[in-house]
């Protein structure tokens, strides 16, 4: 992607986002430009029709979506990553999921979900929740559990599920993240993803967790938001002075210092992202293997970042006064967002508990998200 497209990206990503927040889906507009920029298939390797990013150049690409448009941002990323997961398959039903130049693939967590070996094929039962982009999706995939408890991931097409649309947020809503139901779906085996055997492609982004990858992935999706509030409170502050105020806004001596801590904060988030995954990513990089110190890096950079993003965010809306509630407003658009990523699992505050016991004990508590 030249930097001429990426503009051209932006630009487009910004012009459609109130339309984008209306309607609660990407505009077919807007999707034909990401596909046009192959981000959906960003990770995916060149061997299979991927751009194979860097992972660092990945993660810019992220922010400025998001500074244009958050939930863009979102779809975008949610698909990306989990495109990762088609590497379980075999290589000629990779191949054929990357063939088409349209491909995009959205998921959801599993509830009370159930696989089945038949003879040659599986059985798929059940629902998943929050399936961002699945509006544009061309591929579905879902986990589920065995039996025997082991899991495995499904691929199934769009039109074979039933969509429920539940999502009605009041952020990040143009990520159109519906559930979704299959009822004894059949499945072929090449479509069927096993994450206990090794993936046909062995490399950084196979060996790095999934729940690790969105961490750090959703990360800059909130430094992306982040800046754009920043940039709209300093447009605000330029030309407001507030009723019955005797300083324009941008002449108030607390607003400058608010946003002088808030930009500070914020930069030294955007460092903190920079330099975990650049460290951590060479290391694995070179040792081919995911230590408990660096899933402990990944799971702290991704989850402080998001929670200093919110207080960038919060500050940004406070420092606008009564600019900032209407939802014609950019700045109200994105503390919208922010505060529904605050609440997504990658968010949580409790996983500093997991942190701080690793940094005494030493033992990492390795688990789903972890």
């Amino acid at each position: 992607m030249t930097i001429a497209d990426l503009e051209s990206l932006l630009e487009a990503t910004e012009q459609h986002a109130a339309l984008a927040e209306k309607s609660g889906k990407l505009p077919d507009n807007l999707v034909q430009h990401l596909h046009q920029a192959e981000l959906f298939r960003a990770l995916i390797p060149k061997q299979f029709g991927g751009l194979e990013l860097a992972f660092d150049d990945y993660l810019d690409i992220v922010k400025r979506l998001a500074q244009s448009d958050a939930s863009t941002a979102w779809c975008v990323n949610q698909s990306a990553v989990i495109a990762l997961t088609t590497l379980w398959l075999q290589p000629d039903m990779i191949s054929q999921i990357w063939s088409d130049p349209r491909t995009s693939i959205a998921n959801g967590p599993p509830y009370n979900c159930s696989i089945e070996r038949k003879t040659s094929d599986y059985t798929l039962d059940g629902y998943w929740g929050f399936s961002s982009g699945c509006q544009h999706a061309t591929w579905m995939t879902g986990p589920a559990q065995l039996p025997d408890k082991s899991w495995r991931s499904a691929f199934f097409r769009p039109d074979q599920v039933q969509f429920i649309d539940n999502w009605k947020v009041a952020g990040l809503r143009a990520t159109g993240s519906f559930q979704f139901k299959v009822n004894n779906l059949v499945i072929p085996k090449i479509q069927v993803a096993d994450f206990r055997k090794k993936p046909s492609v062995t490399n950084t982004m196979t060996l790095v967790p999934i729940s690790l990858l969105f961490a750090v992935t959703f990360a800059a999706v909130a430094l992306g938001l982040a800046k754009g509030a920043l940039s709209d409170v300093i447009k605000i502050a330029q030309g407001k002075k507030p009723k019955w105020a005797s300083l324009r806004l941008s002449e108030d001596p607390d607003v400058q210092r608010f946003l002088g801590k808030a930009i500070a904060r914020w930069r030294a988030a955007d460092a903190y992202l920079a330099s975990t995954s650049i460290i951590v990513f060479n290391e694995i990089k070179h040792d081919l293997r995911v230590s408990s110190d660096q899933r402990a890096q990944l799971r702290m950079a991704g989850t402080h970042i998001i929670q200093e993003c919110a207080e960038v965010v919060d500050t940004a809306y406070k420092v606008s006064g009564s600019s900032g509630i209407y939802q014609d407003e950019t700045l109200q658009r994105r503390f919208q967002d922010m505060h529904v990523i605050t609440q997504h699992v990658q968010g949580r505050e409790s996983y500093f508990g997991l942190l701080g016991r690793y940094a005494i004990s030493g033992d990492y508590e390795t688990g789903p998200m972890s």
